[in-house]
């Protein structure tokens, strides 16, 4: 692959990163009208996963206050509690949003004396240890400190390089359970037995052949008629994606706006539903017009390597009984 190849390939990967990144906020958007319709319907389980998805694709207020919400009547406080204090922050950086900011204080406040903890204590911290609850590391900054934890049982580990792993599994109930997990000092690990191994038979170089032929050598150029078609489908792949980009932060805006007249699953509010359907609407024109800018790109891609010159040659010499000599071959 030459150089130029190269270039154009990470121009065209960077063109295409606010699709991507849009059509994440389709899909959150997506997911949190699932999740709230599920809900609806009494599948609370199925209902709060959507709306948890929905939340690490794009976060928003209305996302967090229905998830803490939704976790509460689950029962998981400590997620609950969470999503109503992340909601608060959020609000109060919006600046214009102080009656959610105010519900989700007061929500998260209701949640504290109930919350139950687990405090993980490290007794020796040797080079690289880390810690784990469950799959998740534990940063140290938090060691020795009650975290708010859901009702269950987890798995505490502690490993380090050239230690034995510990390991303790422990149970926190609910309704204020404060746990308590020690971590002892690590035992080192015993040193490898090495076995020592027998020294391999040296082995004769292969013999070359009297008549050697040459690998290829191949002169490539770079420009050709399909590639200068490829470059203009490129071209027109960013004009097409630029315009989704408009409609797609438009239907933002206007999501934006529905979210505060209508903060929860149920809306009275006229101007709301509207711009909520507009919002729909450009999220359905920018999701549209991010897919034929996609093929497009994938179709010049596809081009600007079809249509790449082939120049080559193929040089090996010949030895006979009288004469030694070069033939060429190759296809310009």
């Amino acid at each position: 692959m030459t150089l130029v190849d190269r270039v154009w390939i990470i121009t065209l990967v960077i063109a295409m990163i606010p699709l991507s990144a849009r059509a994440q906020s389709a899909e959150a958007e997506a997911l949190f009208r699932d999740g709230r319709q599920l809900i609806k319907h009494g599948q609370l389980a199925a209902g709060c996963d959507k709306l948890a998805a929905s939340d690490r694709l794009e976060s928003s207020t209305g996302t967090l206050l229905n998830l803490g919400d939704c976790r509460e009547k689950q029962g998981k406080l400590a997620s609950a509690w969470g999503a109503f204090r992340r909601a608060e922050a959020m609000a109060k950086r919006a600046g214009n949003d102080e009656r959610r900011r105010a519900e989700a204080n007061r929500r998260a406040v209701a949640l504290e004396p109930k919350l139950s903890t687990l405090r993980i204590d490290v007794a020796g911290r040797v080079d690289g240890i880390a810690v784990r609850r469950d799959d998740e590391v534990v940063d140290p900054a938090v060691w020795s400190t009650p975290v708010p934890v859901d009702p269950g049982t987890y798995t505490l580990r502690a490993e380090a390089p050239g230690y034995t792993p510990w390991q303790l599994r422990i149970a926190v109930g609910d309704s204020a359970d404060h746990k308590i997990a020690q971590v002892p000092v690590l035992e080192r690990a015993p040193a490898p037995q090495v076995t020592p191994t027998a020294p391999e038979p040296a082995s004769l170089a292969p013999v070359a052949e009297p008549h050697a032929t040459y690998e290829a050598v191949r002169r490539g150029r770079t420009w050709s008629a399909t590639r200068g078609v490829a470059v203009g489908m490129g071209i027109a792949a960013l004009g097409v994606a630029g315009v989704g980009v408009y409609f797609g932060l438009e239907s933002n805006q206007l999501q934006d706006r529905a979210n505060q007249r209508c903060p929860l699953a149920v809306c009275a509010d006229p101007q709301g539903l509207r711009d909520n359907a507009q919002a729909r609407s450009d999220a359905t024109r920018a999701d549209i017009l991010y897919g034929a800018a996609g093929l497009s790109a994938a179709a010049a891609i596809v081009l600007w390597f079809v249509g790449a010159p082939a120049d080559e040659a193929i040089v090996t010499p010949t030895v006979g009984d009288h004469q030694a000599g070069v033939s060429f071959a190759g296809r310009f």
